[in-house]
This record gives C-alpha cells, sequence and structure tokens, in this order.
C-alpha cells in the first residue's frame, strides 16, 4: 500500500486548523512504553505537578484529543495513552496502571470520555488506588440491547474487505462525533488518514471485542467513590436517557453538570464550557 502525504489528506482543511494540528504533532510527539509485553504508545506533555490521565474514545489514538490537551496543559501533566490491540477491558485497565507505573506516578486524575469512560470504569474499580478524582463524559453502561448490537457490528465489521472496513468506521465514527460544521473537514481528512493508513484491522476489530467484553463480563456494582464527575448532554444521540441514568446509578455521591445542547462531544462543540467545568472539579472538587 502506498502512503498518501498528509498534504494530499488534509488539502481541504481550513489552513489554520491544518497548521494547528501540525504544531501539535510537532510538540506532542509519541513517547513509548513496554508493558507487560505490550508495547503502548502515549502522549505526555512532562509539565505540571498534578498528572492527569486523559482517555480517549472510540477513536483509540492518543493524537485524538489534540485540542483537549492544550486546554489542560497550562495547569496539568497530561498522559494520554493511544489503546494497543488488546481485547478486554481488564487487560487495557491493567495496561494503564502499568503506565502510571512506568512514569512513576502513584496516582492521577481521569478524564475519560464514551468509550474511553466505559474503560475509566473498570479501572477505577480495578486500581481504585491510583485515581485521585474522576470525570466521566457522555460514556454509558451497556445492557443486554447493546451487547446484541455490539455482537451485529463485530460480525458485520469482519466479513468486509480492510477498504470497505475503513469507510464504514469512517461514516460511522463521523456520525457519532457529530463535530461543529466549522470542523467538518478536519474529522472527515482526519478519519481518513486514521481509518487507512493508522489503525490496522485487528486495532480497529479489538474496539468491539473491548466493548463486547464491558457489554458481558463486567457487572459494575454502585461505587461510593465521591471525587467522581459525570458529565452529560441533554442531546446525547449516541447514550439516550436511559443509557445515562444507569451511570448515574452506580455513582451515588457523584456531581452532575449537564451541558445543553452540546452532542455527544461537548469537549468538542462547547470546548471553552466544558474545560472549565473539568478544571474547576480537579482543582477544587466542584463545578463552577
Amino acid at each position: 500500500m502506498v502512503l498518501r502525504s498528509f498534504d494530499s489528506i488534509y488539502e481541504d482543511v481550513p489552513t489554520e486548523q491544518r497548521k494547528n494540528f501540525v504544531y501539535f504533532r510537532q510538540t506532542h510527539p509519541p513517547k513509548y512504553a513496554h508493558i507487560d509485553g505490550i508495547n503502548w504508545a502515549y502522549i505526555d506533555n512532562v509539565r505540571g505537578d498534578e498528572p492527569v490521565l486523559l482517555l480517549v474514545g472510540g477513536l483509540r489514538v492518543a493524537d485524538a484529543a489534540w485540542q483537549s490537551i492544550p486546554m489542560l496543559d497550562d495547569v496539568f501533566r497530561v498522559v494520554t495513552p493511544t489503546y494497543p490491540a488488546l481485547n478486554t477491558m481488564n487487560e487495557l485497565a491493567d495496561g494503564l496502571a502499568g503506565m502510571l507505573d512506568a512514569l512513576e506516578l502513584e496516582q492521577a486524575y481521569v478524564l475519560a470520555g464514551s468509550f474511553g469512560g466505559m474503560l475509566a470504569q473498570v479501572f477505577v474499580r480495578r486500581h481504585p488506588d491510583r485515581v485521585k478524582k474522576l470525570v466521566l463524559s457522555t460514556t454509558a453502561v451497556l445492557d443486554e440491547d447493546s451487547q446484541t448490537r455490539y455482537q451485529q457490528a463485530l460480525t458485520m465489521m469482519q466479513a468486509l474487505s480492510d477498504e470497505e472496513m475503513a469507510q464504514t468506521a469512517q461514516s460511522m465514527m463521523f456520525d457519532t462525533m457529530a463535530p461543529p460544521a466549522e470542523m467538518h473537514a478536519f474529522y472527515r481528512a482526519y478519519l481518513d488518514e486514521l481509518y487507512t493508513e493508522r489503525l490496522t484491522r485487528d486495532e480497529l476489530i479489538s474496539t468491539y471485542h473491548c466493548l463486547l467484553d464491558f457489554a458481558e463480563n463486567h457487572d459494575l456494582q454502585p461505587l461510593e467513590k465521591s471525587d467522581i464527575l459525570i458529565l452529560e448532554s441533554d442531546n446525547d444521540a449516541t447514550f439516550d436517557e436511559a443509557t445515562r441514568a444507569r451511570v448515574r446509578a452506580l455513582y451515588p455521591h457523584a456531581q452532575h453538570f449537564v451541558f445543553k445542547g452540546a452532542g455527544h462531544s461537548p469537549g468538542t462543540s462547547q470546548r471553552e464550557l466544558y474545560f472549565k467545568v473539568v478544571k474547576h472539579f480537579f482543582k477544587h472538587g466542584t463545578t463552577p
């Protein structure tokens, strides 16, 4: 396969967005750690005294957080992993603990959205002493209907050719993200690059294995921990009110903040407010 150039993939992206993304990649190069026999890539700004473990969603890769990391790294040390092709949430969660060990970090604040929020719910239960405060953003607890849907999606994806899988993944993820109009060209290019040039078939499929594992094998029990903030959007088209209510029920002492009209990705659609809320919670334990 002949790899296309960055300029050819991102040629339709507005100049300022393209320049900002290039600058981010230049100033936040990936680092690597070998954890329990698995190679993990991650971004670490190595600034600030208080570490934040930032867990991305279904995009899987650390630089998917290219607009989020700068909103935090003026104050915090932000560690953002790329998920390797592991097929269970326990493996991913234990890898996160191993990453903190490798970086000699006892604890971290955790900010996790969507798929990352599901992983964080496993992580905080397997490694509770590693989580100082937890923000769960537009995430879910999966039920039997979810399990059926993800099994159908996995079966469908496995039957596709690599090219068909890349096209399907791009379309599905763009619809899930529902980025603001001014970011449409960027995210179409980013998803094109991600699914045709960067992620392997095994990496893409592993997302569905992990979702199924989360649905089938993690009967989460309520957690009494109080240093938790749940962020929701009142028009999240990915996780409906019933799904969001199941998350709230698991954290009876958590605080809540609801964004108005922010869709599934309030960190993108209402970035300034989103990170104002997150930073205030990490610093003060309350919402502004």
